[in-house]
């Protein structure tokens, strides 16, 4: 997930806390003891000292165990959802070699674990009960020598990190808004952001990738080496096929552009389905986010209204914002706008940093023709029956379209291409204000909204960055036609499933 687009909803320090809202996802050895442990049967999660003092010598970055300092910081993931989903130990890889290293353990021990660089994997995928494999210090970005343009980024690297260096080199790819998010979640899922619709999808300007798989080789995949894991690893998802360990990335050059947060606070339904239907025709060179945003519990009681804002961004183009938002733009509240600042600057203004709390997240794709009145009118009913929590939630659309449907469905492993919007709706609350009734009663709130906003709109698919624990056919939804095609990756490169968790691709 991802140089990560995230909502604003992350912007609120909440702090630190454990609430276990959801069952674990967890990832097993099938066959093993601790797969048997799981269901019930017996078997059990230790290794003799002698084992953990074996891993230690072969990762550079040294081992945590729960009883050594700053455990529990390395180990908190960004949704606290899963935050009581404790490791047994932290192997923090600096180098291939150390991952290496781990994955052998791994099967030796038949130990369950994960894999994590940035944490913020919205179904605790990145979070274990057996070993934490940590990336996070295999980080950094460089130019490939010799090669115009192409950018090596480590496979650790967090957002922050490849924007530092792409701003050095002039340069920049399609990415996020959140720094903090892990680069890898974010690549080999798709990758959204406001580059999307001039640059595709950043797993579009995917080159190629490096990569340790099940039997413990490290693979370099590419157009021409091992081209189906890597038209795998461009879409497929993270933990499936691999721990990649480096990419390496097509940038374009940064040039000026022209950045912009618009609001509205009254006649919100006619302004969302001008929005729309208006933007959906803009150029490629605008993109766009736009934020429906229901209030808290005490901003209710503070008398805080819905609000809908737009954020976003224009390359050069013939057109000015004024002419892409059309009819919308003289009805906004508020208009904040930088005009033709150096791209960097821009990022500034649109870049967010998140802080952990409790979250789940539901997507789907949308195009504008479909999106009626009734469709619009069913989004702000059920906005006015939220039962509210402690904190704000948003419905979205984040804007796709113009370079990422000049690709066929089936060129890479990211299938979703031919669409106006990518439709999301959140749950987000924080423990102990909110109660377990109320939490639940947000969770059924949320999954009915999805559900008639969808048959509504014939809303298709979800992305597979956002992974959702309570979709029903995930496979479908985020792999469409593709998901054939990548199980048969899956058998060739991973056939016994060592690296499995609850939405995993099985092998054909």
């Amino acid at each position: 997930m991802a140089l990560g687009l995230q909502s604003s909803r992350r912007n609120f320090l909440v702090g630190m806390g454990r609430f276990a809202a959801a069952a674990e996802v967890v990832r097993l050895l099938p066959g093993s003891a601790i797969a048997a442990e799981a269901a019930g049967t017996g078997g059990a999660l230790c290794p003799p000292p002698s084992a953990w003092s074996d891993l230690a010598r072969g990762v550079s970055g040294g081992v945590l165990r729960p009883e050594d300092p700053f455990f529990a910081d390395v180990c908190r993931p960004n949704n606290l959802r899963y935050g009581a989903t404790l490791p047994a130990g932290i192997a923090r890889c600096v180098t291939a070699s150390d991952v290496q290293s781990c994955v052998r353990w791994v099967k030796d021990q038949a130990m369950p674990f994960a894999v994590r660089s940035g944490g913020h994997n919205y179904a605790g995928f990145s979070t274990t009960p057996g070993l934490l494999i940590d990336m996070s210090k295999m980080a950094g970005a460089e130019p490939v020598a010799g090669k115009d343009g192409l950018v090596r980024v480590l496979g650790g690297t967090i957002n922050s990190l490849v924007y530092k260096q792409m701003e050095r080199l002039g340069r920049t790819i399609t990415h996020g808004r959140c720094d903090t998010v892990g680069a890898a979640g974010f690549l080999l899922g798709g990758g959204i952001g406001f580059n999307m619709r001039k640059f595709g999808m950043a797993s579009d300007l995917l080159r190629a990738t490096e990569l340790v798989t099940a039997d413990g080789s490290l693979v370099d995949a590419d157009a021409d080496r091992d081209s189906a894991l890597y038209w795998a690893c461009r879409g497929g998802g993270g933990g499936n096929f691999g721990i990649n360990t480096s990419f390496t990335l097509e940038t374009r050059p940064a040039e000026p552009v022209t950045v912009f947060n618009l609001t509205w606070t009254t006649d919100l339904p006619r302004v969302l389905k001008l929005l729309l239907t208006e933007l959906a025709a803009a150029p490629d060179e605008f993109g766009s986010k736009i934020s429906v945003t229901i209030p808290s519990w005490q901003e209710r009681c503070d008398k805080v209204p819905l609000s809908l804002s737009v954020l976003g961004q224009l390359h050069t183009s013939k057109a000015t914002l004024k002419d892409i938002f059309a009819s919308t733009w003289e009805l906004a509240d508020q208009r904040v706008v930088k005009e033709n600042v150096p791209y960097w600057q821009g990022q500034d203004f649109l870049t967010e940093t998140t802080f952990p709390y409790y979250y789940q997240e539901k997507s789907s794709y949308m195009t504008a023709a479909r999106i009626t009145d009734e469709a619009i009118a069913a989004m702000f009913d059920w906005a006015a029956r939220m039962p509210a929590t402690s904190m704000p939630v948003s419905f979205k659309f984040f804007q796709v379209g113009g370079a990422i449907d000049r690709m066929e469905p089936t060129a890479t492993a990211y299938v979703h291409r031919g669409y106006d919007w990518l439709f999301t709706i959140e749950a987000n609350w924080w423990r102990p204000t909110d109660s377990v009734l109320l939490i639940e009663r947000a969770l059924e709130w949320q999954q009915r909204f999805y559900d008639d906003v969808n048959r509504r709109t014939g809303a298709a698919g979800a992305f597979q960055n956002f992974p959702d624990p309570s979709l029903a056919d995930w496979q479908r939804a985020y792999y469409g036609e593709n998901l054939a095609r990548l199980a048969q990756v899956k058998a060739a490169v991973d056939p016994a499933m060592l690296f499995t968790f609850a939405q995993a691709i099985r092998p054909a």
